[in-house]
């Protein structure tokens, strides 16, 4: 039989059941926020969340073990030797501190997004997260696939440090930024510093989908 409050409390202590009753409403809305992501998604649309770089696919198994839509998109790493061999090509995160998040915007479901560990911000902010369509994250994801973003793939562009270059591709197409990596290789990545929502943000981009201004 369950015991009731007054036992509890003799057992207890008044303050331990304080704690214990507002661990357990806390519990409660936090798992009220979490189904907030899960919910009407018929009418949800793609976001982008902030994470902690190198926790991208963890943030992305939390999310989906509660029930969302979450994708992580791969691409296929730098080529390796070792003592003269070829080592396998590892799979790595293509958009470094990034995690696309599908779900309707609503304030429980931000506040749900926003307590998981290792998640930052929601980009573009609480009041007006950006928005990705639902066919560029099916591009996005495609082209991954196709291995148009891979690091080994080849590029005619060459950069330097304070370059003003354009990103042709992924969640970022369109938006101009300023060189801080050089790279001559003709292959790889280059560190560009946009300006997303009034805010300098560098970000890992392959070159690529990089095109000089």
């Amino acid at each position: 039989m369950t015991r009731d409050m007054t036992s509890l409390e003799a057992e207890l202590g008044k303050d331990s059941l304080r704690r214990l009753e507002r661990d357990a409403a806390l519990r409660r809305m936090r798992l009220d926020e979490q189904h907030a992501l899960t919910e009407a998604h018929d009418q949800a649309t793609w976001y982008v969340a902030a994470v902690h770089p190198g926790h991208e696919q963890q943030v992305e198994t939390v999310l989906k073990d509660i029930g969302a839509e979450a994708l992580v998109p791969m691409r296929k790493g730098k080529q390796r030797r070792r003592r003269g061999r070829m080592l396998p090509v590892r799979d790595e995160v293509l958009m470094t501190g990034y995690v696309l998040v599908r779900f309707v915007s609503t304030a429980r479901a931000l506040r749900g997004l926003l307590r998981l560990d290792h998640v930052i911000a929601i980009l573009g902010g609480w009041e007006t997260p950006y928005p990705v369509s639902d066919d560029k994250v099916a591009q996005i994801m495609r082209k991954a696939d196709n291995g148009d973003f891979d690091y080994e793939r080849h590029s005619d562009v060459m950069v330097a440090a304070g370059d003003r270059v354009i990103i042709g591709d992924g969640i970022f197409e369109g938006q101009i930024g300023t060189v801080v990596t050089a790279n001559s290789k003709g292959k790889g990545d280059v560190v560009v510093e946009v300006d997303l929502f009034g805010r300098l943000t560098p970000m890992v981009v392959p070159l690529a989908v990089i095109g000089k201004v």
